[in-house]
């Protein structure tokens, strides 16, 4: 559990690292008018894959720990919730990317760029519950 708990908390430096470096790509294809290239798409992928391992992660945190947290459950049930809704737009992400378009670009980086500001917000929140503000 120690090892889950671990994780967890220091998972979300890679996300931060991963949803900058996802955001370049299909910007620069917005810039361009160009398909967002291989790389990019791999690193979306990643990303992808990263976040939801996080995620994971972190509702079978919440189950096993459920009756542990006790004032603090409404603060995790709204970082899970956000979460949810963070993964949710990194997964549709791709589906805009395979339309090869300039609107495509466009809300491939809108979904990303929503996903990390649900990531940040979440991330605050729940370091706000556990320093008791």
């Amino acid at each position: 559990m120690d090892t889950l708990i671990f994780l967890h908390s220091k998972l979300h430096h890679s996300i931060y690292l991963l949803a900058a470096l996802s955001l370049v790509f299909p910007l620069l294809a917005l810039v361009k008018k160009t398909p967002i290239s291989s790389l990019g798409m791999g690193l979306i992928r990643t990303y992808s894959i990263v976040i939801t391992i996080q995620l994971l992660i972190g509702i079978s945190q919440l189950i096993m720990r459920w009756s542990d947290f006790g004032e603090g459950l409404r603060y995790r049930l709204e970082h899970a919730t956000l979460m949810i809704v963070a993964v949710a737009l990194v997964h549709m992400a791709p589906r805009f990317v395979k339309r090869g378009d300039t609107a495509g670009n466009r809300n491939a980086l809108l979904m990303l760029l929503g996903s990390l500001v649900l990531v940040l917000l979440g991330v605050s929140l729940i370091q706000r519950a556990i320093a008791g503000a």
